[in-house]
């Protein structure tokens, strides 16, 4: 189990560093890990003008063998970024999804563009 939690933690910030390169004039991508608590985030942090910019493109925890993604205010699929790195889609859940509506078809939408 613990060589398993330690490629999805890998696969995990693989991810979010490609974010890194996302920097607009004015603001900063920070990449919060914790590894503990297995928590990942990459938040945008500056300003844009006069106007404050605070916002989590991307939080994603791990739970037992579970990538559950919180949060995703990007345009890419990261569901499927997991897959295949390698990550089977029974182990991705989608945190954002009510857990009623959640079923096997919550990756409907995610994975139809594989």
């Amino acid at each position: 189990m613990e060589s398993t939690i330690t490629f999805y933690k890998q696969c995990v910030k693989t991810l979010l560093a490609h974010y890194e390169s996302l920097r607009i004039e004015g603001t900063d991508i920070e990449l919060l890990y914790d590894d503990e608590r297995m928590r990942y985030m990459a938040l945008r942090v500056g300003w844009m003008s006069h106007k404050r910019l605070y916002l989590c493109l991307l939080h994603i925890d791990i739970v037992d063998e579970t990538i559950i993604i919180q949060c995703n205010n990007t345009e890419d699929m990261v569901a499927s970024e997991l897959v295949q790195m390698g990550i089977p889609k029974d182990h991705i859940g989608l945190g954002f999804i009510p857990p009623e509506s959640r079923l096997d078809a919550e990756f409907k939408a995610v994975m139809n563009k594989n």
